[in-house]
């Protein structure tokens, strides 16, 4: 590796000199810290610019100029979103809303109150209104919901990477694109897909046939594993028919044909009742009934003899 001239050039003020792998370390990061302050100024000069967008005073955010969007989206390519937040407060204190290309001032709620309630569009299917509870700040930042979705929008699609830390081909990817431009774009898309004559592609028709064959060729392995397994079993009256399935056939019982049933006749212990199938549990309420009777009639007779004496 050749050494740098600047190495070279260098001695210590002792007189020696020192070593070039340390020089070289000391030189890199003295070069990163350059590059940094360098994109910096550049961030900054960005700010500064776009402070005074749009170009005419009467301009529209929905359909902004041209040029001022080329400007915008060059502008906003060594961009963090912590520079975008910065953009939106340099406009706030200039009094101008913080959306890049609207040409309007933002809004100044009451100081006193630090909280709003918001209500939103009303919603469908008999559904009521959103609200939500914004800060004031929040608020005072642009002119209109529709610029705060704009410039959010632009926001999400910043680097979180410094750029001093990116590499040099990343800088056409990171084109932003307008909320409007996004809108388009799906509808564009959208009425592509409805299109009634749409065509489709070869690729996708040579993608749908190679399924329908793979799903026939497993319809196939499935029937033929199924008339193995009958063989292997020894069933050679297989019920499998051809496509896998069992032939099983349901039938209405005729309730015309045949003998009617028949009641079964009475058993002679049957008469006495009490029996459980022909058996007569022992110690039932009568049998218990009974030996309280007797037992009664018992006493009374003692009552009875010893009256008599």
């Amino acid at each position: 590796m050749s050494e740098d001239p600047e190495l070279k050039q260098y001695t210590h003020r002792t007189g020696k000199t020192p070593d070039p792998r340390h020089l070289a370390i000391a030189l890199h990061h003295a070069n990163q810290i350059q590059a940094q302050k360098d994109a910096e100024v550049l961030i900054l000069d960005r700010i500064l610019e776009l402070i005074e967008l749009p170009s005419s005073p009467s301009a529209d955010p929905a359909s902004p100029a041209p040029t001022d969007v080329s400007t915008l989206k060059a502008a906003l390519v060594p961009f963090q979103p912590t520079d975008f937040d910065n953009l939106i407060l340099e406009r706030n204190i200039e009094g101008r809303c913080g959306y890049a290309l609207c040409p309007r001032e933002h809004k100044k709620e009451d100081s006193n109150a630090k909280f709003r309630l918001m209500l939103g569009p009303k919603g469908s299917a008999g559904r009521g209104r959103e609200m939500k509870i914004v800060a004031r700040e929040k608020l005072e930042m642009w002119c209109s919901e529709q610029c705060a979705e704009r410039a959010l929008y632009l926001r999400v699609q910043l680097a979180e990477e410094p750029v001093w830390e990116r590499r040099a081909n990343e800088g056409a990817a990171r084109q932003v694109t307008l909320l409007e431009e996004a809108r388009k774009l799906k509808k564009a898309t959208r009425s592509i897909k409805k299109a009634p004559d749409a065509i489709q592609p070869s690729g996708a028709t040579l993608d749908s046939d190679l399924s329908a064959l793979t799903l026939n060729d497993k319809e196939h392995t499935r029937a033929t594993g199924s008339k193995q397994l009958a063989l292997e079993r020894g069933d050679t009256n297989s019920a499998f028919h051809e496509n896998g399935r069992v032939d099983i056939r349901i039938l209405e019982k005729d309730s015309s044909k045949g003998a009617k049933p028949v009641a079964p006749s009475p058993l002679p212990s049957d008469k006495t009742g009490g029996s459980i199938e022909g058996y007569i549990p022992k110690g039932t309420s009568d049998q218990i009934k009974s030996r309280k009777g007797k037992a009664r009639d018992d006493d009374n007779d003692h009552d009875d003899v010893f009256d008599t004496i």
